[in-house]
């Protein structure tokens, strides 16, 4: 008997192997039939989300345009409504195409002043308009998918909601719900608001999904909702032929890291900088590779030199090569209180897949997160949970000279990866539990 595919509406998130949350979407409903799937997103959708899962794409504004005013007088009109992903790009782009950072600093400078003054989530406020209602009723879902992340997402959710009766699936990637309100004039409001509006939301869902289980585990605390754990699974067939056999290093010893800069991580990969720089000047051969899209970001926090290199990211395609290639992979998550608010109960898309690379991990995390906690659970990586130079960099340096422990570790996690994150069981869960009758 052919298993049934639900008819699914994703709100806000894209499929998309650039983020983490598009990521674990994409690899999560990969196989979907795509008359099944279908997305309507704020986002930019011209900047040319994935199509091997999902061709249908609604683009979705602010009363026909993509940005609320003021914004809507600084940046270019995009029109709303149904985008053929598929159809192939003209050598000459549009006129009203908005130029990559052209509008960035502009842009920030003003949401940032909208923001402190509280006018922020009253502006951003999408509404079903006529040309979506009737989308939306052709389209006929049987279920709403989320990620929500924002206040308007919530609220539009909701909407969506209360104009089609079907369910609602909620799917949880951070904890942005204690993050996600910046400091103005009016925070406390909003995030009362939010709170509010989110717990709402949660009371008319149907189905709860998470991160992994330390954020379930709080959750049914914080929302009395039982939540079930979903992250990026991996395709053991594509991963595994490529999965490192040989931990003897030849060479220079190369660390990698390789994600976005930001809040959260940036203070760690200086310190790990730091020590591969101090290990060096012992005669110690070490290159940490950095990979990520924005180098003039990178440049800010470290200086680029003989061991520590800029790596322009990779077709996602490419991963399972490189991660296998290199002697010791990092996840670092910064010892902050902000930032251990936000990365807590966070699961990294990365975690699996560095996991089956069959390179060693280290882990460089407050002892809190559910990183850490998984990591020296399974034991599958070497864990450092003290924000404290000196030890990293002895860690480093042990790490360096055993080989019989990077194997050790390297093995554990390819044993624990495939038994629970192969994406032919992973999937068959997740249409079961968005299969809601």
């Amino acid at each position: 008997m052919k298993n049934k595919y639900p008819k699914v509406l994703v709100v806000g998130q894209i499929f998309s192997y650039r983020s983490g949350g598009g990521i674990t979407m994409s690899n999560l409903f990969k196989g979907w039939p795509k008359e099944r799937l279908a997305v309507a997103s704020a986002s930019y959708l011209s900047n040319n989300p994935d199509i091997s899962v999902c061709e249908q794409y609604y683009q979705l504004g602010y009363n026909g345009k993509l940005h609320p005013f003021p914004l809507s007088l600084i940046l270019p009109r995009i029109n709303c409504g149904p985008v053929n992903i598929s159809e192939p790009k003209t050598s000459q782009e549009p006129k009203n195409t908005p130029k990559p950072g052209k509008f960035k600093s502009i842009y920030r400078l003003v949401r940032e002043v909208l923001i402190f003054l509280g006018l922020y989530n009253v502006l951003y406020r999408l509404k079903i308009t006529p040309d979506f209602r009737e989308w939306l009723v052709n389209y006929n879902p049987d279920i709403i998918y989320s990620q929500l992340e924002t206040l308007e997402l919530i609220k539009l959710v909701k909407e969506i909601h209360l104009l089609t009766g079907k369910p609602i699936a909620v799917h949880i990637m951070d904890d942005w719900p204690s993050t996600v309100n910046k400091p103005g004039l009016l925070y406390w409001y909003w995030k009362k608001s939010l709170n509010n509006e989110l717990i709402n939301l949660l009371d008319q869902s149907s189905v709860f999904l998470s991160i992994g289980d330390s954020m379930s585990e709080e959750y049914k605390k914080r929302y009395g909702k039982d939540f079930i754990p979903f992250h990026n699974p991996i395709e053991v067939e594509k991963w595994l032929p490529y999965s490192k056999t040989d931990w003897e290093i030849n060479g220079k010893f190369t660390i990698l890291y390789a994600g976005r800069l930001g809040n959260g991580v940036n203070n760690s990969i200086v310190d790990i900088a730091n020590a591969v720089m101090d290990l060096c000047s012992s005669d110690t051969d070490l290159i940490f590779e950095l990979q990520t899209p924005d180098i003039s970001a990178l440049q800010k926090i470290v200086t680029l030199g003989e061991h520590i290199k800029w790596m322009q990211p990779i077709d996602y395609s490419e991963l399972a090569r490189k991660f296998a290639s290199v002697d010791l992979l990092v996840i670092p998550f910064d010892f902050d209180e902000d930032s251990l608010a936000f990365l807590r109960y966070s699961f990294s898309t990365k975690i699996p897949e560095y996991m089956i690379s069959g390179t060693p991990v280290l882990v460089y995390a407050d002892r809190q997160t559910a990183l850490a906690k998984y990591a020296a659970k399974g034991e599958w990586a070497y864990v450092v949970t003290d924000n404290n130079r000196e030890i990293l960099k002895n860690s480093i340096k042990e790490l360096y000279l055993n080989s019989s422990l990077r194997r050790q570790l390297a093995e554990k996690a390819l044993k624990i990866v495939m038994q629970n994150d192969n994406a032919e069981i992973v999937r068959e869960n997740f249409r079961k539990c968005l299969s809601v009758d």
